[in-house]
Formats: C-alpha cells, sequence, structure tokens
C-alpha cells in the first residue's frame, strides 16, 4: 500500500471520529410544542413587589396555510415577582413551552413606567432567547387592557403594534424604540429616554371615526413618554412629539400643512428630504448649540385659489409656502425645546451632542447638566425649499370669467 492510499484513509477515519462528536439536535424542540410568544405586557401586580405579567401568544400555523399569528384567545395575565415565574405559570396554562425569540413588542404599562420597571424588563438582556430588536411602547392605562383588545381587522394587538413601528418612517411622527437602544440611552446617563405611546381610539375621538358597529377598535400611536432612567415623568404632546423628529433627524416622510400668511390660501405636503446637523455656538464666551435643519417639500395640494396666476404670481406663492412650512417646523422644535427646559430632562439628547463636539467643555457641564438644560442656548436655523409644485399653477377650485380662457 502506498503512502498515497494511506493518508487518505487516515483523513477518512479522522473525518468519521469528528464526526462522532459533532453536537446534533438533541435538544430541539418541534414547532407543535411551542406557543410563540408575540407581545409581553408590564403592569403593577396588586401585591407589593409584584408584576402583572400578561403574555400573548400566537397560534402556530397550521398545514402551511394562512398567517402564523391568527387569533385565538392565548393570552394570559399572572401577577408574579419575576418574568421567570410567569413563564412557568402560562406553560401550564397553555401546555405549550413560550418560545421568547418571537417577541415582537413590549408594552409597558402606565403604573409599572411611573414605578419603575428596569428590574422586570432586566430578564429581556439576560435570556438567550430574546432579541435586541424588539419595539418598547408605553400604554397610558394598563398593557393587560391593550394586549386583550379585539381590533377590528382581527389582527393581534401585538402584531398591529409590530406593524405601525415597522412602517413609523413613513410619517416620522412618533419615534421608534427597540430594546437594544433603550439600553444604550440609559448607558450614556445625560440623555433621558424617550418611548412611543400607544392607545386605544373611539370613534369620534380626535376628529376620526369609523364604523364601531363592526366588532373591534381601533389603534393609535401618537406621542411619547420622557422618563428619568426608567421611570416615566410627563408625556409628550404630538406636536412636541413631532418637534423632537425633527431636532434627532429622524425625518424621513412627513406630511406638512400650513397656510398663506394671509390665511387665505393653504398648502398640503409632503417632506422629500430633511437633514438635521448641529454645531457650537460662541457668544462673547458663552456657549451655546444650533440646529441647521434643511428640508425639501412637495406641495401637493393648493387650496383656496380664487383665480388663475401668473407664472411670477405662482413662483411667489411657493416662496410664501417655503416660509410657511419653515415657520411650521420651528414651531414643533420649539415646543419640544421648551417641553426640555420644563423637564430639566434631556430627552433631545444635547448634552451628548455637546460632549461629541467639545469634551473637555461637556466635563465642567455633566454633573450639574439637568440643573443647566432650562437656561442653556440652542438657536434654529431652518431653510425649506419646494422642489416640486404640482403640474398646474392653476386650481381646480378656479372659477374662470371666459368660457376656455386659461
Amino acid at each position: 500500500m502506498n503512502d498515497t492510499k494511506v493518508k487518505k484513509r487516515f483523513v477518512a477515519v479522522m473525518l468519521l471520529v469528528c464526526l462522532i462528536f459533532l453536537p446534533g439536535c438533541w435538544g430541539k424542540r418541534e414547532v407543535e410544542e411551542l406557543a410563540p410568544l408575540i407581545g409581553l405586557g408590564f403592569d403593577l401586580g396588586k401585591k407589593p413587589g409584584t408584576f402583572l405579567i400578561t403574555m400573548q401568544l400566537a397560534k402556530p400555523n397550521q398545514g402551511g396555510q394562512g398567517s402564523a399569528a391568527k387569533i385565538e384567545d392565548r393570552t394570559f395575565s399572572v401577577e408574579v415577582a419575576s418574568a421567570r415565574e410567569a413563564t412557568e405559570m402560562v406553560y401550564k396554562l397553555s401546555s405549550r413551552i413560550p418560545f421568547m425569540g418571537s417577541l415582537k413588542v413590549i408594552v409597558i404599562g402606565d403604573s409599572a413606567a411611573k414605578a419603575g420597571f428596569n428590574d422586570i424588563i432586566d430578564f429581556g438582556q439576560r435570556f438567550a432567547e430574546f432579541r435586541r430588536t424588539m419595539y418598547l411602547v408605553l400604554t397610558k392605562g394598563k398593557a393587560q387592557t391593550l394586549l386583550n383588545m379585539k381590533l377590528r381587522d382581527g389582527e393581534l394587538a401585538a402584531m398591529s403594534i409590530k406593524n405601525h413601528m415597522e412602517q413609523g418612517s413613513s410619517l416620522s411622527t412618533f419615534p421608534t424604540v427597540r430594546l437594544g437602544h433603550y439600553l444604550t440611552i440609559l448607558g450614556t446617563q445625560s440623555t433621558a429616554p424617550i418611548i412611543p405611546v400607544v392607545e386605544s381610539i373611539k370613534s369620534g375621538e380626535d376628529g376620526i371615526e369609523y364604523n364601531d358597529a363592526k366588532d373591534g377598535k381601533e389603534l393609535l400611536i401618537q406621542g411619547a413618554g420622557v422618563l428619568r432612567g426608567d421611570k416615566l415623568v410627563d408625556y409628550l404632546t404630538d406636536k412636541e412629539t413631532k418637534g423632537y423628529m425633527w431636532l434627532e433627524n429622524n425625518v424621513n416622510n412627513r406630511l406638512v400643512n400650513t397656510m398663506d400668511s394671509e390665511g387665505t390660501i393653504s398648502f398640503g405636503g409632503q417632506v422629500l428630504k430633511s437633514n438635521t446637523r448641529y454645531k457650537l455656538t460662541n457668544n462673547n464666551g458663552v456657549i451655546g448649540l444650533q440646529y441647521i435643519i434643511t428640508t425639501s417639500i412637495s406641495v401637493d395640494e393648493v387650496m383656496g385659489l380664487k383665480r388663475q396666476l401668473s407664472e411670477a404670481e405662482w413662483v411667489d406663492l411657493m416662496n410664501q409656502a417655503e416660509d410657511r412650512y419653515a415657520k411650521v417646523i420651528q414651531k414643533e422644535c420649539d415646543l419640544a425645546i421648551e417641553k426640555e427646559r420644563e423637564l430639566g430632562l434631556d430627552f433631545l439628547g444635547i448634552g451628548r451632542h455637546l460632549e461629541e463636539r467639545d469634551p473637555s467643555y461637556w466635563k465642567t457641564l455633566k454633573d450639574q447638566w439637568e440643573d443647566k438644560i432650562a437656561d442653556f442656548p440652542i438657536s434654529l436655523n431652518v431653510n425649506v425649499s419646494v422642489h416640486h409644485s404640482g403640474m398646474s399653477s392653476s386650481s381646480s377650485t378656479v372659477k374662470l370669467t371666459e368660457e376656455g380662457k386659461q
């Protein structure tokens, strides 16, 4: 036997030995044995030191047809002292093992948010099955109530929230916060976390009406909560939240409405592109921060025109639109800055910007930063350009004085 054949046999034997010691799926769990966890809710329990934990489980897909998240009465709430205890209790009730790796949304109820929830959410960053990509949301009522809500479209509440979050950039009116981002913000110390708010809405509220004869309700994501550490301090209004989005450079699309200086012509537009930068300013030795917002907008709707405009008049009207859009953005940002000063909490991350631009100066401020926020100089420079104003300089509402005159 030559050396080549000996080497080949030796390699073959070694491969077989390696295969014996390779880990296999000895600890596998069949999907039929699992209950995919979609939503998790935290409320304070009635007993001291306990939480009311709500688990929303999805029905596994049967036979490969339909959605894997079919509606089924598989939402459980248990009052326990730890998340692990809740998992055990739900396992006993559902006869399936809750699979944490499928979790999409954590809903934090108002009571848990005000008391602090880091202890209970600690399980989410330690247990290996959890992913830090899950979304965090607040609700002004109970998380249990929100997750048990029956929606008109038949979707699980947790899945509906997840879908809203994934499409959030289409409107850019609320922040999308994942567990990993929340934990990162906590680590900065100077920046206050901010989490979007989800509520149920009845027909007729906030100018929204729907056919409530159909069984079920609707969800609304609007506004946000500001926290000191893990404790809710206050809520932001819709406009204050929109201002936060501008200053955070988190506006990809946005519908913006305004009117001309006389209040007779209204403009409806959509943000095509927006960019927010910031720089440090020095006014006679006083350090401040200036935001520079550059936005391009498409004017999709003009209402209130009473006559045909000349080309020069149309250009002037669009210049007015640019100025008025800039004022809308300025107002929303001012409201967010005013709220930051009022709360003394840096949810805008101004301290973080100072540290990035001038670390030595930041060291002189960081220990008294909450006291300094109220008077820290902040300025805005908003520039808006209309890059598309439709295909006509007239309007269907214009009454022509002569038939056929254009």
